[in-house]
């Protein structure tokens, strides 16, 4: 089958403090010393963070459409490492989705997926979890582990904002800016939208520190505006080990502030990871 690149950018990864002492605390994944404790050869970039570092690109080939109906699904192969050169390519096939990819120096696939535009061909595998008030912050929440896994059981709602001047400074920070994300009236960056996914697991369960994010299903149902207040109610759909690591599978949905749906995800990450040998 025939391919042609569509779109394509180099970027650096980089990650401000790989000796972060909060992060070490919070998932010590994303450090050196709490990487290595795991068989890693250094810090490891957050997933969301990559994901972000390749939406230029998405938008290069698909345009601002994709807010508003695009999908993506991206699934984490290998580590990315601070201070790495990277290359997202997008590619479309004759009679199949586009692919892209995300490969690091050495040439090796870091993040792959597919993408498009319209309903995605997993649209319809999606628990669809109605619009509820947001619920409170506990003080304590019961940990999450793979025999008590909660599969089928509705997770607390999260509601959050991310204001105009939060969505603006985020956008300025991106390497490739956009008035999309940076003007008198900014969206909330998809990696943003994609990121509350980890908070809304942690808003009902304590679970692993580090967790690993695995991969991501995403459908967009309609550009996010900043400055508006935000629910994301979800369900924990399932739960399994591979490999020494408990994994955990969640979707939700983004709701805006006058209830029209926004978003569907599936998040799957590793709640617990097995130590490995350097």
């Amino acid at each position: 089958m025939a391919e042609t690149l569509i779109a394509e950018r180099a970027f650096l990864a980089t990650m401000r403090d790989p000796d972060d002492p909060d992060m070490m605390k919070r998932n010590a994944i994303h450090t050196t010393g709490g990487a290595a404790q795991y068989g890693f050869q250094g810090a490891l970039v957050g997933g969301v963070t990559l994901y972000g570092w390749a939406v230029p690109t998405i938008l290069d080939a698909f345009g601002e459409e994709w807010l508003d109906r695009g999908w993506v699904f991206v699934r984490f192969r290998r580590p990315t490492y601070p201070n790495t050169q990277m290359t997202v390519r997008i590619v479309r096939g004759d009679d199949a989705p586009a692919t892209f990819s995300v490969v690091n120096d050495q040439d090796e696939v870091c993040m792959h997926g597919d993408i498009g535009i319209g309903d995605a061909p997993f649209l319809g595998e999606f628990h669809v979890s109605p619009r509820r008030d947001a619920d409170p912050t506990l003080e304590v929440h019961d940990a999450l582990t793979l025999e008590g896994a909660p599969i089928g059981t509705e997770l607390r709602t999260l509601g959050y904002r991310i204001s105009v001047e939060e969505a603006r400074e985020f956008g300025l920070q991106q390497e490739v800016q956009s008035p999309l994300f940076t003007g008198d009236q900014p969206l909330v960056h998809p990696s943003v939208i994609a990121r509350h996914m980890i908070t809304l697991l942690a808003h009902s369960y304590e679970y692993g520190r580090p967790a690993i994010h695995v991969s991501s299903h995403i459908q967009h149902i309609g550009r996010v505006e900043a400055g508006q207040d935000l629910a994301l109610s979800g369900q924990f759909i399932d739960a399994y080990e591979r490999g020494g690591h408990h994994y955990a599978v969640i979707d939700a949905n983004l709701y805006g502030e006058d209830g029209r749906e926004l978003a569907r995800i599936r998040h799957t990450n590793i709640f617990k990871v097995a130590k490995r040998e350097r």
